[in-house]
């Protein structure tokens, strides 16, 4: 799977699909604004943060066959990996195999910039994206059922509870966008199983779901719950969706 990790300096979301083409991975910048707050963490002072992207190499799956694999990261030292059937390596900006990458993201592109960012009011994304089967799902933690590895979401969040100030409030929603529809995966749904359809509106802070179901969690858990509960409600209408994919 691969991710986009973005931090908006001016509390508006701006990874854009068009951004990503023109910063493709072999272009990469590096962090180059912006020292230490109190705790020794790095943010940025700039308005907005380069994109980093990173690569999870999931394990195999039961049913795929044993050293079918047909990437390698030569240099465990260089974010690189070879194709097989390329002649030609494919940087980026973090790198993490299948024992342990989800971890090593979160800790090179996620808890260095993003979660201190985020709690000082910005806005900030990670954006998986990769073909059906690339281990999105599983490296983001947005799946149903328990987990035996934590995902980005579930290490975020405990981060996140554990550096709340006193009396600060947290709310989740969790939404699908698919094709051109965006669905809201916690609200009910109608009787025929339809998920509500939400908006996109614009106001003085940008573009957003003001209609988006906004539920208060006070920890991690009940993220999860929330998780599991709109990952229930994606699994139950995608026999109608997929009719029409």
């Amino acid at each position: 799977a691969l991710l986009s990790v973005c931090t908006d300096m001016s509390a508006n979301a701006s990874a854009s699909a068009s951004e990503q083409q023109q910063h493709p991975p072999r272009r990469r910048q590096r962090f180059s604004g912006g020292g230490p707050n109190a705790d020794g963490e790095m943010v940025s002072t700039r308005r907005s943060e380069c994109v980093q992207v990173a690569l999870v190499v999931r394990p195999l799956l039961p049913h795929e066959p044993r050293g079918s694999e047909c990437l390698h990261q030569p240099q465990p030292e260089k974010p690189e990996v070879v194709l097989d059937c390329a002649p030609f390596p494919f940087a980026f900006d973090h790198v993490g195999g299948p024992e342990g990458g989800i971890s090593s993201v979160y800790d090179a592109c996620v808890a260095p910039t993003l979660l201190p960012n985020v709690l000082r009011g910005c806005n900030a994304t990670v954006l998986a994206y990769g073909q059906t089967g690339s281990g999105k799902t599983h490296t983001m933690g947005s799946g149903a059922g328990a987990r035996r590895v934590p995902g980005l979401i579930q290490m975020s969040v405990e981060q996140i509870f554990e550096r709340l100030p006193p009396g600060a409030a947290a709310r989740a929603s969790f939404v699908q966008i698919y094709e051109d529809a965006v669905h809201d995966l916690l609200a009910p749904a109608a009787a025929d199983g339809e998920l509500p359809r939400l908006h996109l509106k614009r106001d003085g802070a940008g573009w957003g779901l003001p209609a988006a179901r906004r539920e208060l969690v006070e920890s991690a858990a009940d993220v999860t719950a929330l998780l599991a509960r709109g990952a229930a409600a994606r699994a139950t209408s995608s026999t109608r969706l997929n009719e029409h994919s």
